[in-house]
């Protein structure tokens, strides 16, 4: 594994001890909502261990197979736990995330799996490596949530700064092929790329922007709770 440029944070890391003797395999989750969920939906019972970060705010749960890790808002926070997760022992990782839809034929609740990345973040250009996920887990997380309806696959765009989602800028990226906004795909592509890590992400659709300019938010829509359910119950499946 290629080393970090801070010594103190190569594997074998010294800390956090929470973070040591990982299960394999387990999931990272962008929200508390997806913490919730995927903790209910979990293969096995998965016990808070402690938090990925001395100061809190990010917590890890495991099992004996299975560990789950989050929330992470944002690029920066999100690689540096996935990178905490590779030196504890982590060896392959699916992130859950909530996006916008850029396009009208993706819906609120609709599932995404993203097959590339565009980046508007900060954070991927450390990493020199392609915006993609692992292409066989990739493939195998598109399969198994077809049980909970047929994904959608295509680019999604990352962003720091979900407030100047401005109309422009949105059609700029839209034009590039982009499908969805978030804001940690593109650099949790970029360091699994280059840490060669096993890797692939799972959004559920909670938003759109629609073709007259305007924003319609659905996290109070019944569809976004189906979709909720059905992302964190089939994202698990992905590793059987």
């Amino acid at each position: 594994m290629p080393p970090t440029c801070n010594t103190l944070w190569d594997p074998p890391f010294p800390f956090p001890q929470a973070a040591r003797d990982l299960p394999p395999r387990g999931c990272l989750a962008a929200t508390p909502a997806l913490l919730a969920s995927l903790q209910r939906a979990a293969p096995e019972p998965l016990e808070a261990q402690a938090s990925i970060f001395m100061m809190g705010g990010t917590s890890i749960l495991r099992g004996r197979d299975h560990f789950l890790a989050g929330p992470v808002l944002g690029a920066p926070m999100a690689v540096m736990a996935l990178e905490i997760l590779m030196g504890g022992g982590a060896k392959s990782v699916l992130s859950a995330g909530f996006a916008g839809s850029l396009v009208p034929e993706l819906k609120t609740g609709d599932l995404f799996v993203p097959s590339s990345a565009l980046s508007s973040e900060g954070t991927s250009a450390h990493y020199p490596a392609a915006l993609r996920p692992d292409p066989s887990l990739h493939d195998r997380l598109a399969q198994t949530l077809r049980a909970e309806g047929a994904p959608s696959r295509g680019a999604v765009w990352t962003t720091d700064a979900p407030f100047r989602e401005v109309r422009e800028v949105r059609d700029a990226f839209r034009a590039k092929g982009a499908i969805a906004v978030e804001m940690t795909v593109s650099a949790l592509f970029a360091c699994a790329g280059h840490r060669e890590l096993p890797f692939a992400a799972a959004l559920l659709i909670t938003d759109e922007f629609l073709p007259d300019g305007s924003w319609r938010e659905g996290f109070r829509a019944p569809s976004f709770r189906k979709g909720l359910d059905a992302l964190s119950e089939g994202i698990w499946r992905a590793f059987v």
